[in-house]
């Protein structure tokens, strides 16, 4: 599966998460809520006005012709794809298209609560390390170390998904002598993290009173 596929299948549980009745329905109001948010955490560039046309209380527009999911991959997907290759060419180097998603994954779990999300230095260094771990190699802090003296921002402020992806693709968090065995690596971090994340969700949904 592409990453756009992928994308769309995750977006798609928010979808379904705001159709309370299960209808297949959703309000335009809501939706243009969601879109406002994907477009803020993406990152994307988007016209405020536009926008609001989109979700116009009427029979005419994207939404109302189409629907909400070719909406979605024609003004939004479409420019995440053009954005990742366009403006950070980091996929096709180091990362692989799917490398890239599970990083940018693995960064929206671990970064801090507030908007625009950001990754602390403690938690770049936890997922480095796993990461360093499941390679069978010795974790290497210098090159974080060497980065983070750079920038003083990073320490105060933490650092942007497109920031670390960048560094992660240039080889300045991690040093990486084989590709494959990176992305395998990465494979078995990123299915052990979202397992201990869907356990925690299903023991909180368990203990919820009836």
């Amino acid at each position: 599966m592409d990453l756009k596929s992928e994308l769309l299948k995750s977006i798609w549980y928010a979808f379904t998460s705001l159709d309370v009745e299960k209808c297949g329905k959703v309000s335009k109001s809501q939706l243009k809520v969601l879109s406002h948010n994907l477009y803020t955490v993406l990152n994307i560039p988007h016209d405020p006005v536009a926008l609001e046309q989109h979700f116009q209380d009427d029979d005419d527009g994207p939404v109302s012709n189409h629907g909400y999911m070719p909406y979605l991959s024609k003004y939004i997907l479409d420019k995440v794809m053009f954005f990742f290759v366009c403006n950070y060419c980091y996929i096709g180097t180091l990362l692989s298209e799917r490398d890239c998603f599970k990083l940018f994954c693995l960064f929206n779990l671990l970064s801090e609560d507030r908007y625009p999300l950001v990754m602390i230095p403690e938690e770049v260094e936890y997922l480095l390390k796993k990461i360093s771990t499941a390679m069978s190699e010795e974790w290497d802090g210098k090159p974080m170390e060497d980065l983070l003296s750079q920038d003083a921002t990073v320490w105060e402020e933490g650092m942007s998904v497109w920031t670390f992806l960048e560094d992660m693709s240039a080889g300045r968090l991690l040093s990486v002598t084989s590709a494959e065995a990176f992305s395998l690596a990465l494979d078995e971090v990123f299915l052990e993290i979202y397992h201990s994340v869907l356990k925690r969700v299903s023991c909180a949904v368990s203990l919820e009173p009836i």
